[in-house]
């Protein structure tokens, strides 16, 4: 059981200085632990801490963060200023912490949300728990970064508080001790396709109006669901996909009454110290079956005309916006391959240095959404989604991350991902239309893009 001795004189420096300043003071604890069984951490004391849980991991699993409880939660009463409100308001709150760290960026009290793909589309209730905009700093913190894991614990104490030792937190996290775990495959799940035809044909729709003109791309989404015997259970899925999708930022963000989670390979935007660091990825092909097939079909990638003018105009989108918040732009000339467990991608890295006073969610508003998550020009695609999709995107394809206590911190886009709900989840997939787009070629790259998640949610069957 950690009861932290720290944690007491920490929250009573607190006290002392919330009562001085007249506002609640973040105050946070960090300590060292042995390597955990994270997945199984996301599920610890369940009932306690349900609906407010999160996992975010990176690719290579070089840090992974595993949240539980919230000390205090931050939304955004304009759609249209949510970015800044949520930048103002952890600026403010960052600024007064009390920590008792100095290891890294990733320890420490961490805020940790997202934000929806389009505040202006109607909420329907399957996103019903998802607001706009929503974030929150954990009661528990598990880091494991570079091999070392530290558990965090943050307390938010007001002016008015009286004993603050009635805060103290404690867990047992010696259960979690880490070790290899099987489980059975016990689930039954059928799949249902949502309208392919009608999202076929507004395929079609949306390529006649790029070759005439009115606008360049467009990325046009579908969903399919999974109905199991049994609720999923989004330790497992969490489980299958960190083992599975290694090259990937797997998520797990838990309401009420569902959970969010995925594999998602692309980057928004990343800030440490001055330097961002972001990624065009778009156009997409199947791997091979052999070596040689698979660098057949990357090689046809590379050539293919289609998919490099979809990659180009989502390289060209992403640089004119970082040259407005960086200096010292830099992108390679031709893209790369990018090669993931189910898929490979066109890929090119972008890295500049902001200028003065430009901050991460600047960068995240000004990026989102991408020529790869929305089309060109930018509200003419997010009109046309509107228009065509006939679809909540809820929190698909949108901005979700975390931030420090210095304002570093990072966004990826959301996709590759699925909204679990009891028996049921929901599966999201999209794909960029340009002109000479063919419905049925686009169907099948979504079916592609729906494989990760489906081997994710059969391995928790």
């Amino acid at each position: 059981m950690i009861l932290n001795n720290k944690m007491v004189i920490l929250m009573k420096e607190g006290k002392r200085q919330a009562r001085l300043s007249g506002n609640n003071v973040l105050v946070s604890s960090v300590s060292e632990i042995e390597k955990m069984d994270l997945p199984a951490f996301f599920s610890y004391d369940e009932h306690k801490y349900k609906g407010n849980r999160f996992l975010w991991s990176e690719p290579g699993r070089t840090l992974t963060f595993v949240g539980l409880g919230s000390v205090l939660t931050l939304t955004a009463s304009n759609a249209t200023t949510r970015y800044e409100e949520i930048n103002d308001a952890w600026t403010a709150i960052a600024t007064e912490a009390i920590i008792d760290h100095n290891i890294s960026g990733y320890v420490g009290p961490i805020l940790f949300g997202g934000f929806s793909f389009d505040p202006n589309i109607a909420q329907t209730e399957k996103w019903g728990d998802f607001a706009h905009t929503s974030f929150a700093v954990p009661q528990f913190m598990v880091t494991e970064y570079e091999g070392k894991t530290w558990l965090t614990m943050n307390a938010w104490i007001s002016p008015d508080e009286d004993e603050v030792e009635q805060q103290l937190l404690s867990i047992d996290v010696a259960k979690y001790a880490y070790e290899a775990v099987e489980r059975e495959v016990l689930l039954s799940v059928m799949k249902e396709e949502i309208a392919p035809s009608d999202w076929m044909s507004a395929v079609g729709n949306a390529a006649s109006s790029i070759r005439n003109g009115e606008l360049e791309k467009v990325v046009l989404a579908r969903a399919i669901t999974l109905e199991a015997n049994e609720p999923f259970h989004a330790e497992e899925v969490v489980r299958s996909l960190l083992m599975d999708q290694l090259d990937t930022y797997v998520f797990a963000i838990d309401k009420q009454c569902s959970c969010f989670v995925g594999a998602t390979p692309e980057r928004l935007i990343k800030r440490q110290g001055d330097q961002f660091q972001t990624l065009s990825l778009a156009g997409s092909i199947a791997r091979g079956a052999t070596t040689s097939e698979d660098e057949r079909l990357g090689s046809f990638l590379s050539q293919d005309v289609k998919n490099l003018h979809e990659h180009e105009l989502a390289v060209h989108m992403i640089k004119d916006a970082m040259l407005d918040l960086c200096e010292n732009v830099e992108a390679p000339n031709a893209p790369i391959i990018r090669k993931l467990k189910d898929i490979q991608h066109l890929a090119t890295p972008i890295t500049g240095l902001a200028k003065p006073d430009v901050t991460l969610l600047q960068a995240v508003e000004a990026l989102h959404p991408t020529p790869a998550l929305g089309g060109m020009p930018r509200q003419a695609a997010l009109e046309a989604i509107r228009t065509l999709e006939h679809m909540d995107r809820g929190w698909y394809a949108a901005p979700i991350g975390w931030l420090n206590t210095e304002l570093e911190g990072e966004f990826a886009a959301a996709i590759r991902s699925a909204l679990l709900k009891d028996r049921c989840a929901y599966l999201f997939a999209g794909c960029g239309i340009v002109g000479d787009s063919d419905p049925l070629s686009e169907y099948h790259e979504t079916a592609l893009k729906f494989k990760p998640m489906l081997t994710a949610l059969q391995a928790s069957e």
